[in-house]
């Protein structure tokens, strides 16, 4: 058993080193600045709602642990609040 192991792994980094450094892939997601636009600001921490809605149809959930401020994290199909899918300008989390 020990035998087929040590040739599994020899195998296995030999066809690693075949195989040659990889390219890093380009990032999918870009970063959306937040600056001056107030369609993204999130509620206050007092209000208790668990769903939150931008004008231009970003979906939020609140989450909040003990002792920390509430966050508000996208909801990529909210289609069990009634909403569209999220589009690809909504930022991933708000917070005040």
């Amino acid at each position: 058993m020990l035998h087929h192991l040590t040739k599994l792994a020899a195998v296995v980094a030999t066809t690693l080193l075949c195989l040659g450094p990889t390219a890093e892939a380009e990032p999918i997601v870009e970063a959306v600045s937040m600056q001056g636009k107030s369609d993204y600001t999130p509620p206050p921490d007092s209000d208790q709602r668990p769903y939150f809605t931008t004008a231009d149809g970003c979906s939020y959930r609140r989450a909040q642990a003990p002792g920390y401020a509430p966050t508000w994290h996208l909801i990529l199909n909210p289609y069990h609040i009634g909403q569209e899918p999220a589009h690809r300008r909504c930022p991933g989390s708000l917070r005040n």
